[in-house]
């Protein structure tokens, strides 16, 4: 099993901790979060917590194959992935003997030959198997396992309302309504803020605006346009660069492929063929927040992580909604618009009127004026001081 391990106790007044946090490859948002929580773990002073970015792919190979499919599927066909996840919550994998009789050996082998004291779960379908072999191996009162739901919106991810962990953290009320008509009792859910990494709340000085200004070789004074095409790179956000070049000539462009090469030269060969000097191509990138910084307009998808980064960074957006959504991301259509933070596009012939309501001046500061209005806080000191409280370490 892949992990990286930075492992051993902490003893605070006689008290143990030694935390494990599990995750999935499928997309990026589970491990953002997973990183987001080790991080924060250490800037409260502990050290000691060991990650899994692929804990469910490694527990069978079928997970492996249909996180594999599932993340083609990201960057291909957002109708078809919907449908995929759509078919999860119909089928409930994640109930089925033959998924528990599958994961069994290997989650025993994993608790038998760590020394967890608490388990944090950003995935979901390996939950309930997870939370049923601690109370088989009668460790179900000695280790503490604490699920973290990556979905915001409605609905969720199924296996993220499973039953019997020590307690349930999620970014909104609509989530908490969510898990109490699921039957979780309300003393277990907190509602708190949606978890990102430090790194977006950063206070930039003029001088480290200018060196990304510069590392990028673009100018200050000219508007700058960010098409993020998610952790994968979907293919159809080239569709997007070609009109944006042939209409607005003095835009910035930056362009993140996320990690598909194949993405990334297709691009390139755009630039080169338009010869382009004002579009700047990037793969995955461990710096996106520099890139949003300079950036006056962002395009990008709803998934949660790419959504609130946004939101945190009070950087209003243009969702793209050109071919529907994943199941977990539908309801990011009610919050947008019910908080007016930005413009869902739903039609590519609309993008060119949609970038010019952006570059209004007053209606882009309407934008930002009600992200403001949010009073977002971020999730992830809320989560892990709680954690800490719930173990008696606090």
């Amino acid at each position: 099993m892949y992990f990286l391990l930075i492992k051993g106790f902490v003893s605070i007044g006689g008290m143990f901790l030694s935390v494990a946090i599990i995750s999935t490859k499928t997309g990026n948002g589970h491990n953002s979060v997973m990183n987001t929580l080790a991080d924060e773990f250490k800037n409260q002073g502990y050290d000691d917590v060991a990650v899994f970015p692929t804990f469910y792919e490694d527990l069978m190979v079928s997970n492996k194959i249909m996180s594999d499919f599932y993340n083609f599927l990201m960057i291909t066909s957002t109708e078809l992935c919907g449908k995929f996840s759509e078919l999860s919550s119909l089928v409930r994998p994640d109930l089925s003997e033959d998924f528990y009789n599958g994961v069994h050996d290997k989650i025993v082998e994993f608790i038998k030959s760590n020394s967890f004291s608490t388990i944090i779960s950003t995935s979901h379908t390996l939950n309930h198997a997870f939370i049923r072999i601690l109370k088989e191996m009668d460790l179900y009162y000695s280790i503490g396992f604490y699920i973290v739901i990556t979905d915001p919106y409605n609905p969720i991810s199924v296996g993220f309302a499973a039953q019997d962990a020590k307690k349930y953290y999620c970014g909104s009320s609509t989530v908490k309504n969510i898990l109490l008509k699921s039957g979780i009792s309300e003393q277990k859910i907190e509602a708190v803020g949606y978890p990102i990494h430090s790194k977006f709340f950063k206070e930039f000085t003029e001088k480290d605006i200018d060196g990304i200004y510069q590392k990028l070789d673009f100018r200050k004074d000219k508007k700058t346009l960010l098409i993020n095409s998610g952790s994968q790179g979907a293919y159809h956000y080239l569709k997007l660069l070609k009109p944006v070049l042939a209409t607005y000539k003095d835009l910035q462009i930056i362009f993140v492929c996320g990690r598909n090469k194949n993405l990334q030269d297709l691009v390139n060969a755009t630039i080169k063929k338009e010869k382009c000097t004002n579009v700047r191509a990037f793969g995955f990138v461990d710096n996106i927040e520099e890139l949003m910084k300079v950036s006056d307009i962002i395009i990008t998808k709803a998934g949660a992580n790419a959504f609130f980064e946004c939101l945190y960074m009070q950087k209003p957006m243009i969702i793209d909604g050109i071919n529907g959504y994943l199941f977990q991301e539908r309801g990011v259509l009610d919050f947008i618009k019910r908080d007016k933070m930005g413009i869902v596009l739903d039609d590519q012939e609309n993008l060119i009127n949609v970038i010019s309501e952006m570059l209004d001046d007053r209606k882009y500061n309407e934008f930002k004026e009600n992200i403001i209005e949010l009073k977002l806080q971020n999730g992830a000191k809320e989560i892990i001081s709680d954690i800490l409280k719930t173990e008696g370490l606090r």
